[in-house]
Order: C-alpha cells, then structure tokens, then sequence
C-alpha cells in the first residue's frame, strides 16, 4: 500500500506542472544535417529545472532522448514525453534517419547484420542488409549521436539556464550515465543497443525490440553482448498481439536473450497492481484487436498501444513507473 500511494501522490503532485514545448529543426543545430530535418521536440519544467523547489518532484538532473519508430516524427509521444518532463527529466525527442525498418535485416545470414545496421544509424558508418544486396551508409553528421550533440549545444547557447550541457563531457562528447533512451518500435531496438553499447541511466522499449533473425530462428546477436547498463534498469512495455517486425513469441524471445526475465516474470499491467512486482517486462492487451494481417488495423493499434498519447491517461501510472522504478 505504501508504494501505491506513493505513486498515487507523486501523480496528484505532477498533475499541474507548467511544461515549456518547442521545436528545434536539424539543420539549425549543424549544417552539414541535410536530411531528415523534421523538427526536434523538446519539453522541460523550467520553473523546476531553473527554481529547484524545496517541497515535490526534483530536477532529475537526466535526459530523456525519445527516438521514434520507423517513419514517426518528434512529436510522436507527446503524452509521455511531458509527463517525463513533469517528472524532471530534461526530454529531446529526436528526428533522426528512420526510413529503413530494421526488419530488412531479417533474413540475413549475417548474424551481427541487425547490430550493424543499428549502429551505422546510432553513430553514422556503413552496413549492409538483405544479404548484401543494399547498402545502409550514415554519415556521422546526420547520426543519431552527432543530433544529440548539437541539439544540446545549441539549447544550452540558447537556454543557458536550464543547464543542457550537463549532459555533455568536458570534451564534448556524451555523458552517457546521465540519459535515459527510450524508443518505440525501431527507436526501442536503438535504445537497448545503446544501453548495450554504453552505460545509461535506464533504458525504455515499447513495441520493442523486434530484432529477431528468421533466417537463423533466432533473436539477434547483439542481445547475448555483455551489457554496459545493468539490466535492471531496463523495462519494455509492449502488447500481446504486436506482430510487427516479429511474431509476439518471437519478441518475448528476444526479451529472455536479453535477460529481462531473469529477476522477475513479465506483468500484465492491465490486472497487476502497481509495481506490478519490479518487473521489467510489462504486457498489455488494450486495445482488444483483431490481428488480420500484419499492415491490418488491428496490428497497428497493437503496436502503437503501449505509447500512444491516446492512452496517456490509462498508462500515466505504468510510465511513471518504468521512468522513475
């Protein structure tokens, strides 16, 4: 009951926060950003980051970098990116190369083709997909990092008062154990090999991680790497009828390969109270859908569920939970 309550009161406490949103194109960060200049979106408390209140939520003094699935755009996960903001977190939800679902990979025979691919995105470079057949190249202004980068220089040239370079070395480069990455389908597959690849604050899925090899029947690779972020700072949040990219067996596959089923069972949000017993594996079945093919209806709504700001409301508690457990 303690904890219930807990959670109840730093909602009540959160409900009024005044959240500052504004855009921030690409190309306005760095000009050698050519491509995908969609606006970057970012929300902050600034009464909270700039007045430190002595009573309620604190600045964080972390991150939040939101990157979206294939296709999607900053403004993608509006309800959940000012909630975290609420929380005080500093948040960016970035625009970044996402046109080529990682699913090209597949059916390689390749397997550290998924990680490859990943990365080239991640941290600009080259990778090949369907086996060798097309070619993925990044350059490192238009990658992920180099976005996050600028962006942080420019709203720390531009906000100076919020602080932004906290996030950054000395040197310039990314304090990694001061961001948390979280991601929606391709964005989620992006945030778990960042938590991989570096050591992070927490690492959030949803609709994610689909990297499944069905050419060799097996989850990818890179899952079985030894993991810079501790793996109980990981949560995914995803619905049981999701077959985009991966079947749901499939994807709970990958989950175990990860090694989040390793301290507690997957919950099931929708009869599990809160803290629906430390899991880092969250399931859904809201919305009830009919799965008739995977572009159907029915398999949209699955994917998308876990993050839609539509349902902002019904997972405010599940999301509190996985930004702040």
């Amino acid at each position: 009951m303690k904890l219930i309550g807990t959670a109840l009161l730093l909602l009540t406490m959160v409900a009024h926060a005044e959240i500052t949103t504004f855009r921030i194109v690409p190309s306005a960060t760095d000009p050698e950003i050519k491509q995908f200049d969609d606006p970057h979106w970012i929300y902050v408390n600034h009464d909270l980051v700039i007045g430190q209140p002595a009573d309620g939520v604190k600045d964080r003094h972390e991150l939040l970098l939101w990157l979206t699935g294939t296709g999607g755009h900053g403004h993608d996960a509006q309800g959940f990116s000012k909630l975290a903001a609420e929380l005080g977190y500093h948040v960016i939800t970035l625009m970044y190369p996402d046109d080529i679902p990682a699913s090209a990979c597949a059916a390689d025979s390749n397997p550290k083709s998924f990680e490859e691919f990943r990365m080239a995105i991640i941290q600009g470079g080259k990778a090949t997909y369907q086996n060798g057949r097309k070619e993925l190249t990044i350059a490192r202004a238009e990658s992920i990092e180099n976005r996050l980068i600028k962006v942080l220089l420019l709203l720390q040239q531009k906000r100076s008062r919020e602080n932004w370079t906290q996030f950054l070395k000395a040197d310039g480069s990314l304090k990694w154990e001061s961001i948390a990455v979280a991601g929606q389908s391709q964005g989620g597959g992006h945030a778990a090999l960042m938590g991989i690849k570096h050591r992070l604050a927490r690492v959030l899925c949803f609709g994610a991680p689909k990297d499944y090899h069905k050419r060799l029947d097996a989850p990818a690779a890179w899952y079985a790497l030894e993991s810079a972020t501790p793996k109980d700072r990981f949560f995914a949040f995803n619905h049981h009828q999701d077959p985009k990219g991966c079947t749901p067996e499939q994807l709970l596959s990958n989950l175990k390969a990860l090694g989040l089923a390793a301290s507690a069972q997957p919950a099931e949000v929708d009869s599990d109270p809160f803290p629906y017993h430390h899991a880092r594996i969250l399931y859904t079945s809201y919305p009830a859908v009919t799965i008739t093919g995977v572009e159907s209806e029915g398999a949209k709504a699955a994917h998308g569920s876990a993050i839609s700001t539509q349902n902002a409301e019904r997972w405010k508690q599940v999301w509190t939970y996985m930004l702040t457990e």
